[in-house]
């Protein structure tokens, strides 16, 4: 999606991501080592194998089905992309977030332990959209794009670590953008100040934050990330400016996502000499990295606990471990598979029923089993602050009397036991054969091999000739998982504002701010759009590109964008685009940022408000926009930057509205849950976003004055 060719403003080089650009660019001429090679290959061999196992579950099928009807198959670009594990096609952005979604949907996809990054994914989804491209590329050119793509993400981590993923944001989101970026941009062929410009919006576009996890957000995020990184680069390959710092700028990420915390030297220093990929791991288990050495104890002591009268004699379970594993995965009763992955009660009682813990222990009829949940209620964290992140201690007493205990030293896939190649190649055996079978061979043989064509072969034998489902089937599929979750619990401010987007019908459609409202939307429709009609996110981008450029503010320009589709209704449109505006004016307040840089809440907003969603699925798109907003921004501004900003805003805000529809989940307190927006960026306590009468928002004055600004 390339934003409008008007002229930037000059970006002047930004130090760090300069720097890194200038180094990217150099060092990526020369061949890997063999053992960076090799480890590359080994990452991307093992992150393909997560997408494909699970490119049928729920959730992948759901955003499959949502995608499908928002893409036009016949338009230039749309449709043609393979999908790991799936028989669709999709457009290329599409491809690239169904596969980073896939990818780790399982919890089950590489893992930098130092940072906790899993950066395979959004590198493997920036390769899927691009694939029409580089389908026939030498393995060495693949190889090395998707090496540099891990090595950046994992060295801005590391610049940014502990500070940021402590401060409660999604390292893998927030990071894996620039990975793909990077990955993206050398495949592109970018000279150095283009790769600049890739890399300073993907800082920028950036998402996620630790309050989706347990939900399908979580997974999102490294999809999102892989959209981002490639958007980035090809805006840039377009001969789009870039936004100015947004690493180390005053509303960098840096400052905003690390409190200050950044070390050049972590990022810069060392490249091509030191590398952080050499320390990507490969997981065992399908669940979070601190879960795994709980379980392993688990599964050692199943056979005594059998021993000593079975799962049903055990009265109580003691962990003791390092304190972040009660912080990160203190669930004790998950109530699906998505949400027992951040559970490590649950690891250990799959442990102790099960002989293996693999995604069979994650099955949603196992975590909702009265034995697991018996077990998890016996559960007790003993946090050990001098204890190492691999290690644990279970105690394990019966009725008998006995109490049987396991330390775990290092866990199996850790730095100090990293799994063998043929751990590995059983891994991706039992991922692979659940969707292909028979296909781990075809694709085990493609990624060892060499020469031209390598993506292309690679892709092609992870994809089936049948998927078997049809989309129909595929969207009655997801809304069954979906529903299964339960709806948020007890009031909030969340969910008043999901009740007051789903009841927006009933706002005074005389209400001067509503005609006001009203008068964009007919502003909107006189516009003239080159976009597809039947292309709803295409056309909503180029709509907001085309409000901006006739002067109307970027937050403005994606809300009245996003709800200017010829099937909605003008006076719904109307009323949700100044509900939204007025909602979003009190959350700019409360972030203590201007309202024009939450453009995709406020479309978002608008989007399933004039869509009518039910309260359970706008509380989801109020998800999967708060957690892609970060205020993260740049040093240069200029008409064409915010057009773009806006034209991203909408179309996304399209797309979330779709995927909430079609029961996509988030988190249930997106705004204020202990790692939601507020609750990481507000300045203070009030407004409510929802309390009172919005629509009095004195705000909402300027923002829907009838003339253009400036």
């Amino acid at each position: 999606m390339s934003a409008p060719s008007a002229p930037a403003a000059p970006s002047t080089p930004s130090a760090p991501l300069g720097r890194l650009a200038r180094l990217l660019a150099s060092h990526s001429r020369s061949p890997l080592p063999a053992d960076v090679r090799e480890a590359a290959r080994r990452t991307l061999y093992n992150v393909l194998a997560t997408a494909v196992g699970a490119a049928r579950e729920p959730a992948t099928d759901l955003v499959v089905a949502a995608l499908g009807e928002l893409g036009t198959p016949g338009a230039p670009g749309g449709g043609r992309a393979l999908v790991p594990g799936r028989a669709e096609r999709l457009a290329p952005l599409d491809a690239a977030l169904a596969t980073g979604i896939a990818a780790h949907l399982d919890d089950y996809d590489d893992t930098h332990l130092r940072t906790v990054i899993h950066p395979g994914a959004a590198c493997l989804g920036a390769l899927t959209g691009l694939q029409e491209e580089i389908a026939e590329r030498d393995a060495e050119e693949i190889l090395g794009a998707f090496a540099w793509g891990v090595e950046a993400q994992l060295r801005l981590g590391v610049s940014v670590s502990p500070a940021h993923y402590d401060a409660g944001w999604h390292i893998t989101g927030t990071c894996g953008a620039l990975g793909a970026a990077v990955t993206a941009g050398l495949l592109l062929g970018l000279d150095e100040t283009a790769l600049r410009t890739a890399l300073e919006w993907a800082v920028e576009d950036g998402l996620g934050n630790r309050e989706g996890f347990g939900s399908m957000t979580k997974p999102y995020h490294p999809g999102k990330a892989a959209v981002a990184g490639l958007r980035a680069a090809r805006d840039a390959a377009a001969g789009l400016g870039g936004p100015g710092d947004t690493l180390t700028g005053p509303q960098g990420l840096a400052h905003r996502l690390a409190g200050g915390a950044f070390e050049p030297a972590a990022l810069l220093d060392e490249m091509g000499e030191r590398w952080e990929l050499l320390d990507n791991t490969f997981k065992p288990y399908p669940c979070g990295i601190v879960t795994h050495p709980a379980i392993e104890a688990a599964e050692a002591l199943h056979r005594p606990v059998a021993e000593h009268g079975g799962p049903g004699a055990v009265t109580a379970i003691r962990l003791h471990c390092h304190p972040l594993v009660p912080e990160l995965t203190g669930t004790i009763q998950p109530a699906d598979g998505l949400q027992a992955r951040f559970s490590t009660a649950h690891g250990m009682a799959a442990g102790l029923l099960l002989p293996r813990v693999d995604l069979g222990g994650y099955a949603t009829e196992v975590v909702v089993s009265a034995a697991a949940g018996r077990l998890r209620s016996l559960v007790a964290f003993l946090p050990e602050p001098e204890r190492g992140r691999d290690s644990a201690r279970v105690e394990v007493a019966m009725a008998d009397g006995a109490l049987l205990v396991h330390e775990v030293a290092h866990a199996r896939g850790s730095l100090a036991r990293p799994l063998t190649e043929e751990e590995l190649g059983v891994k991706a055996r039992g991922l692979v054969e659940r969707v292909l079978p028979g296909g781990t061979g075809a694709l085990e043989a493609a990624a060892r091999d060499r020469g031209p064509g390598y993506l292309g072969r690679l892709l092609r034998a992870a994809v089936p000739a049948d998927s078997g489902d049809s989309p129909a089937r595929a969207a009655r599929k997801a809304a069954a998982g979906a529903g299964e979750r339960p709806a948020a619990a007890g009031p909030s401010p969340d969910v008043a504002l999901a009740e007051l987007l789903a009841t927006a019908a009933d706002v005074p459609g005389d209400h001067r701010h509503v005609k006001a409202a009203a008068a964009l939307l007919d502003e909107a429709a006189g516009l003239p759009s080159a976009a597809p009609a039947a292309d709803e996110r295409a056309r909503a981008g180029a709509l907001a590109a085309a409000l901006v450029a006739a002067g109307r503010r970027p937050v403005v320009a994606a809300a009245v964008a996003a709800c200017a589709a010829p099937g909605l209704p003008r006076a719904d449109g109307a009323r949700a685009v100044a509900l939204a505006l007025a909602v979003t004016s009190r959350l700019a307040e409360r972030l203590d940022v201007p309202v024009d840089r939450l453009p995709g809440l406020a479309a978002t907003l608008a989007s399933a408000a004039a869509h009518r969603l039910p309260p359970r699925a706008a509380l989801a798109a109020c998800g999967l926009a708060g957690t892609r907003t970060t205020g993260v921004t740049g040093t240069t501004a200029s008409p064409a930057l915010d057009a773009r900003r806006a034209q991203v805003a909408a179309a996304e805000a399209v797309e979330s509205t779709a995927l909430a529809r079609h029961g996509f989940t988030a988190p249930a307190r997106p705004l204020t849950g202990r790692r939601g927006l507020l609750s990481l960026l507000a300045h203070r306590p009030e407004p409510d976003p929802a309390a009172g009468d919005p629509l009095g928002e004195p705000a909402l004055d300027a923002l829907l004055d009838p003339a253009p600004a400036g």
